[in-house]
C-alpha cells in the first residue's frame, strides 16, 4: 500500500511538472485500475496554466499603424489611420460547466501583468503609431483550478484599488507606469485607448478629486467608473481568441466630426455627445458609467469569441 501511495504522489508530481498534458486514458494504462479514482481526485486539486489570446481588428483585418485604405469606419466612412491601440484588462474568471465563475490568478511578470490587471498592446511604435513603442502583447496568462470551462468573464479597465497607483514615484510598477496610459488630468489610468488620426477614444474613470498630492490620495466617491465587464460563452482558452472589433465599436460615430467645445473624439465625458454611441456599443450608460441594466454583455457586439 505504501508503494502504491508513493507511486500516486510521484505520478501526480510528474503530471504537474509536465503542464498536465497526460490524458486520462494514458493514466489508466500507466497505473493499476484501482488507483485511477484516487489519482483523479488528486488531479482535481491541481492548477492548470492557461493563456487567453486577444486580437484587435477592424472588421476582418488586423489593426495596422497606417492608413487602412481598404477599410471604412464610422458613419461617415473614414479610412482609419491608427495612432495608438492599448487597453488594460482585469478580473478574469472562467465559467465552468455548472455555470460557476472561477477566478483566474494572473502570472505577475511585472511587465505586462501586475496583480489582477494586464496590459494589451497592439501598437508597434512604427508608422502612424510612432509615438508608441515596439513592444506588443496580445496574451493574458494565469492559472485556474483544473476543470472543464465553457466561458470567460473579464473587465476592460484598471480595478478601483489600482487605478491611482503604480504611475510614478516609489510605487511605480509595470504595466501601470506606461506613460501613454497615464490619464493625469483624471488622476488615474486610461482603461482603453483606440486612437485614429483626427478622432481619439479614451475610456477611463472620470470625476475623481485629488485630496492630497503628497500621499496620492484621491476621492472617487462621485466618479463614473466606466469599466465594462463582459461574459462570453462558448470559449475554450486553448482554441479560441477574444476579438475586439473597432468597426463595430464606432459604427454609429462620425469620425470626421467633433462636437463643439469638447475634446477631440470621446474622452469619456458624460456631457460629450461624441461618447453617446460609443458608450451604447460598450454596453455602458453614459450618465452613470455603469453597465446598462447591470449587464454590459447583453448590448455589446464589438467583443466576441472566434
Amino acid at each position: 500500500m505504501l508503494y502504491k501511495n508513493s507511486a500516486i504522489v510521484m505520478l501526480v508530481s510528474l503530471v504537474a511538472g509536465c503542464g498536465s498534458s497526460v490524458t486520462s486514458s494514458e493514466i489508466d494504462r500507466i497505473i493499476e485500475p484501482e488507483l485511477t479514482e484516487a489519482l483523479a481526485e488528486s488531479l482535481e486539486t491541481l492548477d492548470q496554466e492557461i493563456k487567453i489570446n486577444f486580437a484587435a481588428r477592424v472588421g476582418s483585418e488586423d489593426i495596422a499603424c497606417e492608413k487602412m485604405e481598404s477599410i471604412v469606419a464610422g458613419s461617415s466612412n473614414v479610412n482609419p489611420e491608427f495612432t495608438d491601440v492599448r487597453l488594460y484588462v482585469s478580473s478574469f474568471s472562467l465559467i465552468n460547466s455548472a455555470g460557476d465563475s472561477v477566478p483566474v490568478t494572473l502570472n505577475n511578470d511585472q511587465k505586462w501583468q501586475y496583480k489582477e490587471v494586464a496590459l494589451l498592446d497592439f501598437e508597434n511604435g512604427t508608422g502612424s503609431c510612432s509615438n508608441g513603442n515596439p513592444d506588443l502583447n496580445n496574451v493574458v496568462s494565469g492559472t485556474v483550478p483544473a476543470g472543464d470551462y465553457t466561458g470567460v468573464e473579464f473587465t476592460i479597465g484598471v480595478p478601483v484599488g489600482l487605478n491611482h497607483l503604480g504611475i510614478d514615484g516609489d510605487d511605480a510598477v509595470s504595466p501601470l507606469d506606461v506613460t501613454g496610459m497615464n490619464w493625469s488630468w483624471q488622476k488615474g489610468h486610461k482603461h482603453l485607448r483606440m486612437d485614429v488620426k483626427g478622432w481619439n477614444l479614451h475610456l477611463g474613470t472620470t470625476g475623481c478629486e485629488l485630496v492630497d498630492a503628497a500621499t496620492e490620495t484621491v476621492d472617487c466617491a462621485n466618479s463614473r467608473g466606466n469599466r465594462p465587464t463582459y461574459q462570453l460563452d462558448n470559449f475554450d482558452a486553448a482554441n479560441n481568441t477574444i476579438v475586439l472589433d473597432y468597426l463595430k465599436l464606432v459604427e454609429n460615430s462620425d469620425l470626421a466630426v467633433n462636437a463643439d467645445n469638447t475634446p477631440l473624439g470621446c474622452m469619456s465625458g458624460s456631457n460629450d455627445s461624441d461618447c453617446e454611441a460609443i458608450f451604447n456599443n460598450l454596453g455602458l450608460t453614459l450618465s452613470s458609467g455603469e453597465c446598462t441594466d447591470g449587464n454590459c454583455s447583453a448590448l455589446q457586439s464589438w467583443v466576441s469569441v472566434e
